[in-house]
């Protein structure tokens, strides 16, 4: 690992390891030290100067479970089918654009983010987690046309568990399209549960400035989850359709959904809203989803639920002109 010495605190960002770091180049042909280097899936992967072609080169020579990471250069990823990623305790990560760390807030927006990635495939799915504690950092995402997806987590019990996205952000303008989530969890079997997801520090655009018609949820929970929590993180809408969910949960006997200290923001310049922040209609479970510390702007339902007694709420507030309303259940 002498290239974190060589290289400084560029590549000290990074976080520590006793595993491997795969380096991964944005296209055949890319730049380091101001040194032109040809990238291929027959090199090592394992110095920035030999970096590989693809992602699931990397995942292929990557070892489940000794902490190996595997790190995205800067500049624009594409893949022409999902990256399958299969193998327990991987992180991918790409190189922000600024100075990052937890626990604190940040303004909304993807520049900061130099690792972009999205999918050549119609209706591509980015990345499928097929495998436990999986962490995904530092990178954007554009998911495809119609029917893309940034993240998705497999529902199959226990093949995802202890996911973490952190400080990603997914734009989903590509196209107007409803099936275009950022994170979603498909539909699986009834007895299939995802439990311990995190996703952090995030942000989620839906629909370009110009676009006119509507998105998918930002977050997409259809397979069972348990311990699911979505914090820190800003939902904003720009274009001139209504986002009719930014977070939907709506599986039965899904329990412990955490959404807390997240801000939803509508355009300034349209008429149209975030219809609904949070909605978990179809959950069966009492006190299954908690609301903490939210801001919701005038015009956006705050939570819809089956039955009240299905959401938990703490000083969750809808913005008007008077300092703001305690949000109530729809």
């Amino acid at each position: 690992m002498a290239f974190l010495t060589k290289y400084g605190s560029f590549w000290g960002m990074l976080p520590q390891t006793t595993g491997r770091y795969f380096w991964v180049a944005p296209s055949a042909n890319y730049t380091v030290e101001g040194v032109s280097r040809e990238a291929s899936d027959n090199n090592d992967g394992l110095s920035p100067e030999r970096a590989l072609r693809t992602v699931n080169a990397a995942i292929t020579l990557a070892s489940a479970s000794v902490g190996d990471i595997i790190v995205l250069l800067p500049g624009s990823h594409s893949v022409s089918s999902t990256v399958n990623i299969n193998k327990a305790g991987l992180t991918l990560i790409g190189i922000p654009g600024a100075m990052h760390g937890r626990n604190f807030r940040r303004a909304g927006g993807s520049k900061r983010l130099r690792t972009q990635i999205t999918s050549t495939e119609t209706a591509g799915i980015i990345f499928t987690v097929n495998a436990a504690d999986t962490e995904i950092a530092f990178i954007h995402f554009a998911p495809p046309a119609a029917g893309g997806r940034g993240v998705s987590l497999s529902p199959l019990s226990g093949l995802a568990n202890r996911t973490s996205i952190h400080d990603c952000t997914f734009a989903m303008v590509a196209t107007a399209s409803v099936t275009t989530y950022g994170v979603t969890v498909p539909a699986g079997v009834t007895a299939d549960l995802l439990e311990d997801t995190l996703i952090s520090n995030c942000y989620f655009l839906s629909g370009a400035e110009a676009a006119s018609g509507a998105n998918g949820s930002a977050v997409n929970t259809l397979g069972t989850t348990s311990s699911f929590t979505i914090e820190q993180s800003t939902f904003e809408l720009k274009g001139t359709a209504a986002w009719a969910t930014a977070i939907l949960a709506s599986q039965a006997g899904g329990k412990g959904l955490v959404v807390r200290d997240c801000d939803f923001i509508n355009p300034t310049s349209a008429t149209t809203v975030i219809t609904t922040a949070i909605n978990t209609t179809g959950q069966t479970i009492d006190g299954s989803t908690q609301v903490h510390r939210c801001y919701i702007p005038a015009g956006t339902d705050g939570v819809t639920a089956s039955a009240m007694v299905d959401i938990v709420l703490t000083e969750t507030y809808i913005a008007n002109s008077s300092g703001g309303t305690l949000v109530t259940i729809a």
